[in-house]
């Protein structure tokens, strides 16, 4: 939303009537928002391991579990993707609450996560979509995919969230909105 804001007060879209835009793109409780979001974002950070233990806890102890449930319960076309999933569910089966404890451990899901688009690619295609019949299958999937990347890209989601670079190019939006809080 802070982004939209960000464009809309540069380029205003056309609009119809009497209505005016300008108080429309005027929020004064966004230097508070962008605040709160850098206490979150130091928060983040501070408490990533927390964060991580967390998700490897729910990888190992939910996600594998039900993966390795569908799995037993879906009929996946080829012996080439039930390999994808069996070692998609042996990998995140096998993760511990040690590994984030230990300082040289490094998490990598990388090769997961690209496993999991090959195999939707595999399933989506041919005359039989068995993804669009294993919508289940999909979002456990998906979920799991996001899963890593809270435990092996924490700072890249950080960045995706809540980024706040884009302002430099906006500068007189920011000090427009900065000396608007000091004034509230």
């Amino acid at each position: 939303e802070i982004y939209w804001l960000l464009r809309h007060n540069e380029n205003p879209p056309p609009r119809q009537g009497k209505v005016k835009l300008q108080e429309d793109l005027v929020d004064r409780y966004l230097p508070e928002l962008l605040f709160h979001m850098e206490e979150l974002r130091s928060l983040v950070r501070k408490y990533s391991q927390v964060i991580q233990r967390y998700y490897v806890q729910y990888l190992a102890g939910y996600d594998a579990v039900a993966l390795a449930q569908m799995i037993q319960n879906t009929a996946v076309t080829s012996e080439e993707d039930n390999v994808l999933l069996s070692s998609i569910c042996q990998k995140i089966s096998e993760l511990s609450v040690d590994n984030v404890e230990d300082p040289d451990h490094v998490f990598d899901f990388l090769g997961l996560r690209l496993d999991w688009g090959r195999l939707q690619s595999y399933l989506s295609s041919g005359k039989n979509p068995v993804l669009a019949q294993q919508k289940d299958l999909a979002a456990l999937l998906n979920t799991v995919s996001f899963h890593t990347r809270m435990v092996d890209n924490l700072d890249e989601m950080i960045i995706e969230t809540s980024d706040l670079s884009l302002f430099c190019f906006y500068s007189k939006f920011f000090e427009d909105n900065f000396q608007m809080c000091l004034e509230f």
